[in-house]
């Protein structure tokens, strides 16, 4: 239930916003659509925890059976498919801030998701910590990129600062500053030899 500050408050930005209506009706119009763009996001995202600023462009889908945490500043961009979050019970999936997904990303957990800060992933990824062959939990560190439909099996940790190819299916752990190409991926220390040799595994030139 709201309390009496929370009442007042809330009564205080009403009589601003009409008054702004009176003076400035278009800034005041721009303002209404942001506070209503803010309560679709809530409601979207109600049953997870959520930090300040997170954009949403497109649909997501949420399962929070379990515990979802966002962090600050998260981005989910709109596209031609929704991307979906799925937590299953007692499992838990944390999202670091900043980070940025692309449409048709596919996060589901059914004991723990870890995903670190400044994370990138491209549009149509995936990643589970189980199926029907394993079951093991799932960790990305700070600053790693996922480009477009690649695959994250259960039990993989992403080193810091990794990037997984477009198209590629990660089966095992990926050490930090590395590149992992292919299927089973492969992993090459960025900005070795290798790196530009399977350059054009990539499929994308910009992030994510």
């Amino acid at each position: 239930m709201p309390t009496e500050s929370d009442i007042a408050v809330a009564f205080t930005e009403a009589a601003i916003l009409l008054r702004s209506m009176l003076v400035r009706p278009r800034a005041a119009m721009r303002q209404i659509r942001g506070h209503a763009w803010a309560i679709r996001v809530r409601f979207m995202f109600r049953g997870a925890e959520i930090g300040e600023h997170l954009e949403v462009t497109g649909r997501v889908r949420l399962v929070t059976e379990g515990r979802i945490s966002i962090g600050d500043c998260v981005r989910f961009l709109g596209g031609m498919i929704s991307s979906e979050l799925v937590c299953h019970p007692s499992a838990e999936l944390v999202i670091g801030a900043n980070c940025q997904f692309n449409y048709g990303v596919t996060i589901e957990s059914t004991e723990s998701v870890r995903i670190g800060r400044r994370c990138l992933f491209g549009s149509m990824t995936s990643l589970r910590d189980s199926d029907l062959m394993k079951r093991g939990p799932v960790v990305l560190e700070d600053d790693v990129w996922v480009a477009h439909g690649a695959v994250i099996q259960p039990g993989v940790r992403i080193g810091a600062g990794s990037i997984v190819s477009a198209g590629s299916v990660v089966r095992s752990d990926v050490p930090p500053d590395s590149i992992a190409i292919g299927n089973p991926a492969e992993c090459f220390p960025l900005g070795s030899e290798e790196k530009s040799s399977h350059s054009t595994f990539f499929g994308q030139n910009s992030r994510p």
